[in-house]
């Protein structure tokens, strides 16, 4: 027979694992918003605002694709036109970048489409644009989870 501390133990035992349970569900389903791209994502630095939306909603995992980004002055809010945009990232945990080497085009007025961005693994990524419009150079970080 099973004695009260016994059955008291196994009924802490099972709700420790229930909200274990509850908080990777919730982790997952974050994880899962966050890396949705179905909504423009804007970061700001001293010197531009730049928005980001993928083009294939959710982002997709181990597939090529595109961005759509605008980059703006965060003093005025003009488009930025004409600036040298560089796309890096990785996996600062695994310590690796981007499995490809992404490009950008200039659309015109403000916008930029960043071609061949691709995410090999699920976990946290981070996409960084070197921003670079006349004399004012600027490194953006795009923090996402897969």
């Amino acid at each position: 027979m099973e004695s009260a501390i016994q059955m008291l133990y196994g009924k802490f035992k099972m709700a420790r694992y229930l909200s274990h349970a509850a908080l990777i569900v919730g982790s997952a389903l974050a994880c899962v918003s966050d890396a949705a791209g179905n909504s423009w994502q804007t970061i700001s630095g001293k010197y531009f605002a730049v928005s980001y939306q993928s083009q294939t909603v959710p982002l997709p995992l181990n597939r090529i694709h595109s961005w759509q980004t605008t980059i703006k002055t965060v003093d005025d809010g003009r488009p930025v036109e004409g600036a040298v945009v560089k796309i890096y990232g990785g996996m600062p945990a695994h310590r690796h970048g981007l499995p490809t080497q992404p490009r950008t085009t200039e659309v015109g007025n403000g916008r930029y489409l960043i071609r061949g961005l691709k995410f090999s693994m699920m976990g946290d990524w981070e996409v960084w644009l070197d921003v670079t419009y006349g004399s004012l150079s600027e490194k953006l970080v795009f923090k996402l989870s897969l």
